[in-house]
């Protein structure tokens, strides 16, 4: 008997699998493929190669994903058509595009699939692929809107600031404040950076700038590419303050606590940094530029501040890495650039028009777009000249603990995947 889709992705769900931990989960999709026949190939990145038959197209998706609350324990919870986590993200990013590929797997004599590792910080799996695609055209299904198919992603950079810092002793007659900031929407830094979510970084930091205080301790953000929505600061202030909207204030024992020297300017850096949305694109309706303020941090005598910058234009990346370095070098920080990864061109070509043409049997009003996130397909290409779109189910707030995701949309974009490769 043929296991369904949620099938998989239940199973998928008891294997931890975060970003960098997930070595159990090449395991179990390793032995399942061979147990089918698939030939299958792993290299040093973690990624996964399984293939049967003479394919035409490679179905792909990642298999890590962003662990926050309870994660990588995930407790499934189904209401109705919607499926959630409890306590935790779903995962449904990108489990349930794996999930689609298992369940193809069991049916198909003639297909090739591609798992990737550690997507979520920085496409590395891609990015280090030593593994050849044999099929002409990759079907990526990371999307997370049915209605429409992905043809272009935007390009990113994640930036480290960092800056030494000395500790001073406190004044006898100094109090010793924390303040917390916790349970906000999250969201995550590409596709929800223009939907006006707060950060607690900045709340936290505007709160501090305006009261004039000095920092003990700062501690907020999850991941480089989650909007920030836990935080606290522990602070010392000369001047009397109010409570305010989101904020918890609570004074506490000044037991042997120093604090961060000039840590004012720190404080009034991450009030003045841009966060959000920097440019927008009037023709494909989404961001063009953006820089989210993930974590910031201080370890071992060093204050940090990670940022993940995406841009839709590659030639605007050196520009907007230019500009944040600008910006913490007037503010004493040394910045370093990492997973650097291009924009992927909006292209439409002849595959393209294939999947469209199949999905509009399921979805009538489905659109050809492009998304102010990173996807693999980009990647993939340039290392192979191939043609390649990105599609998937409806999921809602990829990167948080309210992840969600449509069943019914699961089911659609099972048979739209049955059918290309039936083709």
């Amino acid at each position: 008997m043929k296991k369904d889709v949620l099938y998989y992705f239940e199973e998928l769900s008891k294997i931890p699998r975060c970003s960098y931990a997930a070595d159990g989960v090449i395991e179990h999709i390793s032995k399942y493929a061979k147990d089918l026949g698939f030939e299958v190939k792993v290299d040093k990145a973690g990624n996964i190669i399984c293939k049967i038959g003479n394919p035409k197209v490679c179905l792909q998706a990642h298999y890590d994903m962003v662990c926050l609350g309870d994660a990588p324990q995930v407790k499934l919870v189904k209401e109705g058509s919607v499926l959630r986590a409890k306590n935790s993200t779903l995962g449904a990013d990108d489990g349930m595009g794996v999930a689609i590929m298992l369940y193809c797997m069991q049916k198909y004599d003639n297909l090739e699939c591609l798992f990737t590792a550690n997507e979520e910080v920085g496409l590395i799996g891609a990015a280090n692929l030593e593994l050849e695609i044999s099929a002409k055209n990759i079907l990526n299904i990371d999307s997370e809107d049915e209605n429409e198919i992905c043809v272009g992603c935007a390009g990113g950079s994640d930036v480290e600031c960092e800056k030494s810092i000395e500790y001073q002793p406190l004044n006898n007659n100094e109090k010793v404040y924390k303040v917390s900031v916790e349970g906000l929407p999250g969201g995550h830094s590409g596709v929800d950076i223009d939907k006006n979510i707060p950060s607690s970084i900045k709340i936290l930091a505007r709160f501090l700038a305006k009261n004039d205080c000095e920092l003990i301790d700062f501690k907020a953000g999850e991941r480089r590419n989650s909007i920030a929505k836990n935080g606290f600061a522990i602070f010392t202030c000369e001047e009397d303050f109010s409570e305010e909207k989101n904020l918890k204030i609570e004074q506490i024992k000044n037991e042997n606590f120093k604090k961060i020297k000039d840590s004012k300017q720190i404080i009034k850096t991450i009030d003045a940094f841009s966060q959000g949305v920097r440019a927008w694109n009037k023709e494909l309706r989404i961001p063009e530029d953006s820089a989210n303020l993930g974590i910031v941090e201080v370890e071992d005598l060093v204050f940090k501040i990670i940022i993940s910058l995406r841009t839709m234009d590659d030639s605007a990346m050196n520009g907007l890495e230019a500009q944040t370095k600008s910006f913490f070098d007037i503010c004493g920080f040394a910045t370093t650039f990492s997973s650097k990864h291009d924009a992927w061109t909006p292209f439409i070509g002849e595959f393209a028009n294939q999947v469209k043409e199949v999905f509009s049997k399921y979805v009538p009003s489905v659109e050809f777009k492009a998304i102010h996130a990173g996807l693999e397909c980009g990647m993939l290409i340039a290392k192979e000249p191939k043609q390649a779109v990105s599609i998937g189910p409806n999921i809602r707030f990829p990167h948080s603990t309210r992840e969600e995701c449509d069943l019914d949309s699961v089911e659609k974009i099972k048979e739209i995947v049955e059918e290309l490769v039936r083709q």
